[in-house]
């Protein structure tokens, strides 16, 4: 693959320009994504096309890494993209339950710290983190989990 370097608009407007190792893309909720490496900070980066106002293609080669899943990347990094509230949650269940109501692109589910210990305390419960403009949708989504939880 070739490299690229696009200019990119960022969600407050600025505008920067990275060269990016693209690994995919994404159509996810009616935009579409780009994934990839940006070499200059070493850290992978997700993109909406609509914000990239300007590619072109510069010389060189990459390998993208073995075994990708650009869907999974993209849907892990808008779980994860800053927004106003953050809020972590220990949730009792299986990931299943809480996917059905709190998908990838939405939350974070991994077992708690002290599940590696095999505390009785956490046994069944899934720490489930997750980031949100407004709350006012998030009470309804728990309730209609209909499983135990606390808010960290």
């Amino acid at each position: 693959m070739r490299r690229r370097r696009p200019r990119f608009a960022a969600a407050d407007g600025r505008r920067s320009e990275r060269t990016l190792h693209p690994y995919g893309l994404v159509a996810h909720s009616d935009r579409w994504y780009v994934t990839g490496a940006d070499p200059k900070i070493g850290e992978e980066r997700t993109l909406r096309l609509d914000r990239i106002v300007d590619a072109r293609t510069l010389p060189g080669s990459f390998e993208p890494p073995a075994g990708l899943d650009p869907a999974q990347r993209v849907l892990s990094a808008l779980a994860k993209a800053p927004y106003r509230h953050e809020v972590v949650l220990l949730i009792q269940g299986t990931v299943e339950q809480i996917r059905a109501r709190l998908p990838a692109s939405v939350a974070t589910v991994e077992e708690p710290a002290s599940a590696h210990d095999t505390d009785r305390d956490t046994e069944g419960w899934l720490r489930v983190e997750l980031r949100a403009e407004r709350l006012d949708w998030l009470p309804p989504v728990l309730a209609s989990l209909d499983r135990p939880f606390v808010i960290e």
